[in-house]
């Protein structure tokens, strides 16, 4: 996998003229990396979602009252399958919405799940369940019936369990893939992450690392007898690195606005706009020092601030997906609800944006709707979606999504949204 690297705009660079590109998106070509650079959208303005499908109530049948939804897979047919990490247990609807029936429960036997990590679907539609408190993926067939499972890794040592975000998927080749954050005791905030593939049998494949650079976390530390402990700088950018369903990965740094896309034996595609930073103002960077300052103080009274500061500027983004189809959503204005499965690993490499530490007043806001820019596989711009304020958007596929929206009671359901693209 071809290492990221710094790499300049040479102006005497000529464009490489490549099926669907405009003259507003030129492509230059430098050293081992082609750059895109992305101006015009191909939808000028900001698309909004239009509801068309939902599933849940706030009273009613068991079997449609949603608690801690932590990943939904959608079937060819058209049906879903939702993992409620509450009751816990997978609820299968058909492609109306209507419950069909109840997989899975907790326990270590045959079909049963500990810790759940996220569900995906084979080729051949059984389903897959990866379960972190047994170590293995769980196999059903796609009504539910129990087929076989599948032992993982631990990466850690005895019985001790792990629960990660949404860390499973199939990739269009049929690959199984598995992310995995490897836990160092002795520097926490150093959590390499790794993607362990297996073959649509299960048997392990190989194991993909992120593409390496020298981005280092700004982090501030407190210490106090035998106790140490670290906080990441307010505002300062995260590297981030998320897998494709088409088997590659995407990374990117927010400290300017881009992206890079690195396939296997190919030339990395850095994805770039030239947009202004958001400058921190002077309550934000009030409020989140006080922040800190308050949490490490409580380690080490004497604390005071000695390591980087605070930056002038926001984070150009705050997260990276990718869509069923490749397409890459870049959270330009991040959801403020709980993103779906989020109950450990919500940052870093592979997992998203670290956020800077809550403030009364961030804590005051009313909820608003998040703001993504959308660019096709191959780093064509798409245009920006708004997603509606509470809605954790789970998956993208073409011009539709499907998320989990909580209401002013704080009640989930299972939305399905169309893209409705400017005209």
């Amino acid at each position: 996998m071809n290492p990221v690297r710094p790499h300049t705009l040479i102006p005497s660079l000529a464009l490489i003229c490549l099926p669907h590109i405009s003259a507003a998106e030129p492509i230059l070509q430098a050293a081992d990396t082609v750059v895109r650079i992305a101006r015009q959208p191909v939808h000028p303005g900001v698309a909004t979602l239009i509801e068309e499908q939902s599933i849940g109530v706030a009273d009613g049948a068991e079997e449609y009252m949603l608690g801690d939804v932590a990943d939904i897979v959608l079937g060819r047919d058209g049906s879903i399958y939702v993992l409620d990490r509450q009751v816990p247990v997978i609820r299968l609807y058909d492609a109306s919405g209507k419950f069909l029936r109840n997989i899975g429960r907790s326990g270590s036997g045959p079909g049963e799940f500990r810790s759940v990590s996220g569900l995906a679907l084979t080729k051949d539609d059984r389903l897959l369940l990866w379960d972190t408190g047994n170590w293995r993926i769980n196999v059903y067939s796609a009504n539910g019936d129990v087929l076989t499972q599948w032992t993982t890794p631990s990466g850690t040592s005895g019985s001790s369990t792990s629960q990660f975000s949404r860390a499973i998927l199939v990739d269009t080749a049929g690959v199984v893939v598995t992310r995995k954050s490897i836990f160092n005791v002795r520097d926490p905030w150093n959590r390499p992450t790794v993607w362990l593939r297996y073959r649509p049998d299960g048997t392990f494949m190989d194991t993909l690392h992120a593409p390496t650079a020298s981005h280092e976390v700004a982090l501030l530390t407190a210490t106090a007898e035998r106790v140490r402990v670290s906080n990441p700088v307010p505002f300062a950018p995260t590297r981030m690195v998320v897998m494709s369903p088409l088997g590659h990965l995407v990374a990117g740094l927010p400290d300017r606005y881009a992206f890079e896309i690195h396939q296997l034996g190919r030339q990395v595609v850095s994805v770039r706009r030239d947009v202004k930073a958001e400058r921190v103002s002077r309550a934000e960077r009030a409020e989140a020092r006080a922040a800190v300052e308050e949490r490490m103080r409580q380690t080490d009274p004497t604390w005071s601030w000695s390591g980087p500061d605070i930056p002038d500027t926001k984070p150009y983004y705050a997260g990276l997906q990718v869509g069923l189809d490749g397409r890459i959503w870049v959270a330009i204005v991040p959801e403020n609800s709980s993103r779906v499965g989020s109950t450990s690993g919500t940052s870093g490499v592979g997992r998203g944006a670290q956020r800077p530490p809550p403030s009364p007043a961030v804590d005051r806001e009313p909820p608003r709707p998040a703001l993504y820019d959308v660019f096709e596989p191959d780093g064509v711009y798409l245009g920006q979606v708004q997603v509606p304020a509470r809605v954790s958007s789970v998956l993208r596929r073409g011009d539709h999504v499907w998320g989990v929206a909580v209401d002013a009671d704080d009640v989930p359901r299972i939305k399905r949204y169309r893209i409705a693209w400017p005209r």
